[in-house]
């Protein structure tokens, strides 16, 4: 699969920026439309390192979680470590995604909307963040 990628007339820093966020949404769009043809259990057969993998969160945050094209699952921990609400503060994200205005989000690369990768439950999203904030 090839994408074509448009040169912007900017120069420097800009245009490398603009180069990467297009080859990161490319590499994002590939990785979520291979997810979305993979079946999956229910969230009760699977570990939640299983769960996050058949989610796809692994295709940002790196294998296990480690990190790579988003934060890794420690740093998320250590970022929202002490917070009593840190459950109820990442189910919107894990949801819905960190768009434009997304609450509670760092760094330069956008978690999809939810109707762009695999879709999670409640049950589901608790499971998760409950594995992410155990993970540092």
């Amino acid at each position: 699969m090839s994408a074509t990628i448009k040169q912007s007339p900017d120069v420097g820093t800009a245009t490398n920026k603009g180069r990467k966020q297009a080859v990161t949404r490319a590499l994002l769009a590939v990785g979520f439309l291979s997810l979305a043809a993979a079946a999956t259990a229910p969230a009760q057969a699977l570990t939640p390192e299983e769960l996050a993998k058949a989610k796809g969160c692994f295709v940002c945050h790196g294998a296990k979680g480690s990190g790579g094209l988003a934060p890794s699952f420690g740093d998320i921990a250590r970022r929202f470590e002490g917070l009593a609400n840190a459950k109820m503060m990442l189910m919107p994200i894990v949801h819905a995604g960190t768009g434009e205005g997304a609450p509670y989000h760092w760094g330069p690369g956008k978690m999809p909307p939810e109707d762009a990768r695999q879709p999670v439950t409640d049950e589901e999203a608790a499971i998760l963040i409950d594995y992410i904030l155990s993970s540092h």
